[in-house]
């Protein structure tokens, strides 16, 4: 069994990355397939761009992400569209036995002074027991080995968590999962030109970007087009134009995108030619706007 940080020599933690993605999963399998591929593209992508070395693997539904510094893959996997979640893990054999171990090893850290705890398990594949029996089985072995601390067991709100995903004849165990933007992988979903005159003009091109769209904006100001670069270093931008359907056809984009809200949709003349145009901030207040700015920013 590998330890929760693999040393690379130099005692720098080298844990596994499990990284989880959603609508791309409920896909037909040709194009779950295809999509799953190009969030793998993106993902090695963004890693050769920041310089860091990686080895991406998959099984169906999850990918691992093997890397030389897997602190900057947490940052790179954050802002990775079609990426829902992601979690340092350890591995371990799906064998019962040694999955006891594995379990009291890695929980050993974890557990504190008159705390609660849940062992929460997934499985995939054939195995000797079921996900509840699994369950049990592991919470037994932690529970006997800490009653001494006073430890207890809670399935609702406990202090520690510790999840255990079985797939075939690997067992994967972890005790967070860190948030990616989930959406669509990059490009998955056609070419959109994106107007961003102003914030609100960011915001709805990150929303197209999470969409699954490869965006080329034209921004008023070239400060807006930073932070959207942390989210596609190969973001395509131009100045100000007259005549943005042309621009689009130039650049074989299928739509335009506007970050107009009702109010402005209903006193301004509609934007009109030979593409669709799309609205994607229609219905969202300021608040949720501003909130969405500030994560682009982060």
């Amino acid at each position: 069994m590998k330890s929760l940080f693999e040393d690379n020599g130099m005692g720098a933690p080298m844990p596994k990355l499990l990284v989880r993605y959603g609508e791309l999963g409920l896909k037909s399998a040709s194009v779950r397939r295809r999509f799953e591929m190009m969030l793998v593209q993106d993902i090695r992508r963004k890693h050769m761009l920041a310089k860091v070395p990686c080895v991406i693997s998959s099984t169906r539904g999850r990918l691992f992400v093997d890397s030389d510094d897997w602190r900057r893959s947490m940052e790179l996997l954050s802002r990775t569209f079609g990426v829902v979640s992601f979690s340092p893990v350890v591995e371990a054999s799906s064998d019962l036995e040694v999955l006891k171990k594995a379990t009291l090893e890695f929980a050993a850290p974890l557990i504190a002074a008159d705390s609660t705890f849940a062992i929460r398990t997934r499985r995939t594949g054939t195995h000797e027991y079921t996900s509840q029996t699994l369950a049990e089985k592991l919470g037994e072995v932690v529970l006997d080995a800490h009653k001494d601390k006073g430890l207890r067991v809670a399935l609702d709100e406990p202090d520690i968590e510790i999840f255990v995903e079985v797939r075939e004849k690997t067992a994967y165990l972890f005790s967070t999962a860190l948030p990616g933007p989930g959406g669509m992988p990059k490009a998955t979903q056609g070419r959109i030109l994106s107007v961003a005159e102003d914030d609100r003009g960011a915001a709805s091109s990150w929303l197209m970007m999470k969409r699954g769209c490869n965006v080329i904006v034209v921004a008023a100001d070239p400060r807006l087009v930073g932070p959207l670069r942390n989210w596609d270093p190969d973001l395509r931008t131009f100045g100000p134009e007259s005549d943005l359907f042309a621009l689009a056809r130039s650049h074989d984009c299928s739509g335009i995108a506007l970050s107009w809200g009702l109010e402005e949709l209903s006193g301004k003349q509609p934007l009109k030619g030979d593409l669709p145009v799309f609205y994607p901030l229609i219905g969202m207040t300021k608040d949720e706007v501003g909130a969405l700015r500030e994560r682009i920013g982060r």
